[in-house]
């Protein structure tokens, strides 16, 4: 055997040394009665608790929170939620066996208010927007003192037959006053439809804070919490009672009206025409992905600004793919953008497959139409074109 040079001979010693001193300096610790806790200043308790927790051996540079993270947890528990959701279904009975189900337990688990009876909607002013559309302001009836502010676009003469009609859902925080939403329903109203862009609690015209996104969202997502009304539910509620009132109208065709929206208002419009056969298409655009992969994936580098887009319970009954699949067969118009890094891509593929089996059980492939785009979030370019193109051949 060679001999070690001597320079690895000391350093071997002094190794040796440094570790017998180490184990000397602990068994003082643990057999002394005097001094069991250093008294350490405030300011450098958390360096003091990290080299101790490094020295023996609890930590080894493992990420902040990789063993007391409560929402690594609960990323576990809802890809276990999402496994156990059926997501097969060889015939159309089966689905829609499931879809009836679905629809009941949702209602109940998400937490959809009961409104009553809708009564007449106070018509509040009414301005020409040019020579040909006119601009009503429409309080949508819902209840005693709760009417949903709302701008209803029309052409200025009306046709001799009922008009179709869709309403439009602007997106978090936005509302009714969105020029672009605005340009949009008149380049439609110009054409024979009739356009109404809601105001969903607590934007625009429904509550008197100056911060709605903050302190307005608070108040509202609380009371609804304890009594059980989840926000996503409450504006799900508030998008069909504006289609019941659009279908009350006389001069729109009942069997007609559409329903279509931006951002969270994509979700107003995949969750009220899953739940609400009454309106005869479906258009959300910048909405498509799953709840798993928001919880799973997109928890991982950012989080939405607010837990408004996440009804409570929802993956002990389905997922977003579900929600498209129960459109089925009516006519599906579906857009992602790239760039929105709130809504990941890698949920869009999950729901455009899911989605084409079920149509496919009902032939119907030819009525959906599944597209991600790059362009900036908002109701113009190929998304204003494609949902103009979408309402004159299916609407």
């Amino acid at each position: 055997m060679s001999k070690r040079p001597q320079a690895d001979v000391e350093e071997c010693a002094a190794i040796l040394e440094y570790h017998q001193l180490a184990n000397q300096a602990i068994k003082r610790d643990l057999l002394s009665t005097k001094t069991v806790h250093k008294e350490i200043p405030v300011s450098n308790i958390h360096t003091e608790l990290q080299t101790r927790s490094e020295t023996n051996g609890r930590l080894n540079d493992e990420p902040l929170g990789q063993r007391t993270n409560a929402i690594r947890w609960l990323q576990k528990q809802v890809m276990r939620k999402s496994a156990a959701l059926p997501r097969h279904f060889p015939t159309r009975q089966s689905w829609e066996a499931f879809r009836d189900q679905m629809r009941v337990d949702l209602s109940r688990v998400i937490g959809m208010p009961e409104f009553p009876p809708l009564e007449d909607s106070l018509v509040r002013a009414s301005l020409d927007v040019g020579e040909d559309v006119v601009l009503e302001r429409v309080d949508v009836n819902v209840d005693e003192d709760y009417a949903i502010p709302s701008f209803v676009f029309r052409p200025k003469t009306s046709p001799a037959v009922p008009m179709p009609a869709v309403v439009w859902n602007p997106g978090w925080p936005e509302d009714k006053w969105k020029p672009a939403y605005q340009a949009f329903a008149v380049r439609m109203a110009r054409q024979g439809y009739v356009v109404l862009i809601p105001d969903h609690a607590p934007f625009g015209e429904t509550s008197d804070f100056e911060n709605k996104a903050d302190r307005g969202m608070t108040l509202f997502m609380g009371m609804g919490d304890v009594i059980g009304i989840s926000q996503l539910a409450m504006r799900a509620a508030e998008t069909m009672r504006c289609g019941a009132y659009l279908r009350s109208r006389s001069d729109i065709d009942p069997a007609r009206v559409a329903v279509a929206g931006l951002c969270q208002g994509g979700q107003d419009t995949w969750l009220s025409a899953a739940l609400d056969d009454g309106f005869c298409a479906a258009a959300p655009i910048c909405s498509a992905t799953t709840f798993t992969i928001h919880m799973t994936e997109m928890a991982s580098y950012m989080a939405n600004s607010d837990s408004s887009p996440f009804p409570f319970g929802i993956l002990n009954v389905c997922d977003i793919e579900h929600l498209h699949g129960a459109i089925a067969p009516r006519p599906l118009l579906v857009r992602a953008n790239l760039p929105d890094e709130w809504w990941p891509v890698s949920g869009f593929g999950q729901v455009e497959t899911f989605t084409r089996d079920v149509y496919r059980l009902y032939d119907a492939e030819d009525r959906m139409d599944f597209r991600a785009e790059v362009h900036e979030h908002n109701l113009t370019g190929p998304f204003a074109d494609a949902l103009e193109q979408f309402l004159l051949r299916h609407v």
